[in-house]
């Protein structure tokens, strides 16, 4: 029993290792940088969260052979808390390397074209690791070693019924308004707002609660027939790939648009 009472306690404690560095590994980048918290400090989060899933897999087993439940709380607390811990990260895991659903790209458009362009942002993205140029034309290696542009990325990989122009009837200026109102519902930081005769501009970041990764959206709204259209692009200031946060990004503003 007394092995059972180690390993128990040894799970948890490897549970509450994996949170402490996990939460100082996000949000600490404020302080010491992306890059510092993302591949310094947190994969101990992650080897102490594995090691919390082994050595309560371990008490569980010891458990059904011995029929016996010491340290209990303990190992449960850890077993399920690390894989709670470990969730996120195998699935990213998973749909990066193994599945293979999440290209390696950092900027989505919905005007892959004549793309939005940042203006007012440029000072904030100054010596950014990604240039506020937009990536469309530019070659990405691909995870079977095969180059292919950003641009053909995201038509292979985010080509939905939401990353594509928001047109309709209404005037530039009225979709305008609408489309500032559901930036601001977003909860992005508004950097600019520039309305004019013929819709305007808009450009905003968003940044993430954890790791604070900033992800910069421009928005253009122009006349278009007798309506107007909206393109919105979304693009990260660090990182090969997002993660698919920026195609996420204007999937929920889109919805929140056609909602508003």
């Amino acid at each position: 029993m007394r092995f059972m009472d180690v390993v128990g306690r040894l799970a948890f404690a490897a549970f509450l290792i994996a949170v402490v560095v996990g939460l100082a590994a996000a949000l600490g980048t404020r302080f010491w940088g992306y890059e510092t918290g993302m591949f310094a400090i947190f994969p101990i989060c992650l080897y102490a969260g594995a090691a919390g899933i082994l050595l309560g897999a371990a008490w569980a087993l010891a458990a059904f052979l011995l029929n016996a439940g010491t340290a209990s709380g303990y190992a449960v607390v850890g077993l399920v808390g690390s894989l709670v811990i470990m969730a996120q990260p195998l699935y990213t895991l998973f749909m990066v390397d193994i599945a293979h659903a999440i290209p390696p790209i950092h900027d989505i458009s919905t005007d892959t074209e004549h793309p939005p362009e940042f203006v007012a942002l440029l000072r904030d993205r100054a010596g950014a690791p990604n240039p506020p140029e937009y990536d469309g034309p530019k070659l990405v290696k691909t995870y079977d070693g095969t180059m292919h542009t950003t641009t053909s990325l995201q038509k292979k990989y985010y080509m939905d019924n939401y990353i594509r122009p928001f047109v309709n009837f209404y005037r530039p200026g009225d979709l305008f308004r609408r489309a500032l109102n559901a930036a601001n519902a977003m909860g992005w930081t508004i950097v600019a707002s520039i309305p004019t005769q013929n819709g305007g501009r808009i450009e905003a970041t968003d940044t993430s609660f954890l790791f604070g990764t900033k992800d910069d959206i421009v928005i253009r709204v122009a006349p278009s027939g007798i309506g107007a259209r909206l393109d919105i692009r979304s693009k990260s200031r660090e990182g090969e790939t997002d993660f698919g946060a920026n195609a996420a990004n204007i999937r929920a503003y889109m919805k929140k648009l056609a909602s508003g």
